[in-house]
């Protein structure tokens, strides 16, 4: 007796998958068997039984869709081949070999293993595999691409959240909690590497100036455009924030007091120029202390950066002074 895909079964007995995973009761009803299987190819999912020799045993129309199963297609390997061939299935980047490796490795290992899978057409799919008596795999494949847009949509939003408790609005910037944070990830990375590290906090020179003289929506305007101008200055592990009226502070990882230096003064130079003063529509300058890291906890960081701001601003303004 043939299996109803035209394959015999493996021991030779003429038993159809079924003798293998349904109940006494129903097998001798092959009525009954025959609605189970209907309902099941009826249902829409996807699901197949795989042999001990990982041969396709039985598959509903929906799994053969789902993989584009070819007529000729005897076992898991030749499947996988053909969905790696003409980029149907699941998504594979490598070699095949490679990604039946993997897939062998994993297949049977466990009796019970689910696992994501996203398609081609970027759908997802939630696979279940059950392993059975004598090394049958039963795999069934639930479509879940409208939870896993939904699972973006809500990571998209958290990002969201995250992102505006981070950040200043007027400026963009992170602000002061979130700066903070940052310093001390930064300081742990640096005595845990032996790296080098530079703080530097900075203040627009006579801000309440330009608040009391050309109002507070021109202040606005100085803020965003040294938000901006400190951002063109910024490597890319750089951090800038905003943490206070008109106090920033800079962060440079990897940067030693000498580079950090170079880089305050560039800044600096950069919002006295008379052509870059257009944006804001005033003159402004800053003052900045630089301090780099010795190995001290961030409240003797800070300090030191601190000292050094107020040495700037005691010298006359609109200069960097670094921290001894």
């Amino acid at each position: 007796m043939k299996r109803n895909d035209g394959h015999r079964w493996p021991d030779g007995s003429g038993m159809t998958h079924v003798d293998a995973i349904l109940p006494l009761a129903l097998i001798r009803d092959r009525a009954t068997t025959d609605l189970v299987l209907s309902g099941l190819d009826a249902s829409g999912v996807a699901f197949a039984l795989f042999s001990p020799e990982d041969e396709l045993s039985y598959a509903s129309a929906a799994f053969r869709a789902l993989f584009d199963v070819q007529p000729g297609a005897r076992t898991f390997a030749d499947i996988m081949r053909h969905c790696h061939a003409s980029g149907v299935g699941p998504k594979m980047s490598g070699p095949i070999d490679a990604f039946l490796d993997m897939a062998h490795a994993k297949r049977r290992s466990r009796p019970q293993r689910a696992f994501e899978i996203d398609i081609g057409d970027d759908r997802w799919f939630l696979v279940n595999e059950t392993l059975l008596a004598d090394g049958w795999l039963w795999s069934v494949f639930t479509d879940i691409t409208m939870l896993k847009s939904n699972e973006r949509m809500l990571q998209i939003a958290r990002d969201a959240a995250q992102l505006a408790a981070d950040t200043a609005p007027l400026t963009g910037l992170l602000n002061r909690r979130a700066a903070m944070a940052r310093l001390d990830a930064e300081m742990r990375i640096a005595f845990r590497d032996g790296t080098r590290l530079s703080l530097a906090l900075i203040d627009l020179d006579h801000f309440k100036a330009i608040n009391d003289r050309y109002g507070h929506a021109r202040g606005d305007a100085v803020l965003r455009h040294f938000a901006a101008a400190g951002r063109r200055q910024l490597r890319g592990g750089d951090i800038f924030a905003r943490i206070g009226g008109e106090e920033f502070l800079m962060l440079l990882p990897g940067a030693g007091l000498r580079e950090a230096m170079h880089a305050l003064e560039r800044l600096r130079r950069q919002v006295a120029r008379a052509e870059d003063r257009a944006g804001p529509g005033c003159a402004y300058t800053m003052s900045a202390g630089v301090a780099e890291y010795c190995g001290n906890g961030v409240e003797d960081l800070f300090e030191r950066a601190d000292r050094a701001l107020y040495s700037a601003k005691r010298l006359g303004r609109d200069r960097i002074e670094q921290a001894p």
